[in-house]
């Protein structure tokens, strides 16, 4: 019998409020990822927005031009 075979027929045998609870717990376990699957989709977002037509033509220069343009409006 497998792992998540186990979990269902144990969870079957709990009272719906406990049931409810292991399914919130579940649904914690599934909401936190391990630190190595959080980096990867970060990597994954940063190449993807590096990826973009906008940050590909940005230089250093329109950079600071729009540093000291919202500096020189506060």
């Amino acid at each position: 019998m497998s792992t998540a075979e186990l979990i269902f027929e144990r969870a079957r045998a709990l009272p719906s409020d406990k049931q409810a609870e292991a399914l919130r717990f579940v649904d914690f376990l599934l909401a936190h990822r391990t630190p190595e699957a959080e980096a990867a989709e970060w990597r994954t977002l940063l190449q993807q927005t590096q990826a973009l037509p906008v940050a590909r033509t940005l230089t250093d220069d329109d950079i600071a031009a729009e540093v000291a343009a919202v500096r020189a409006s506060r």
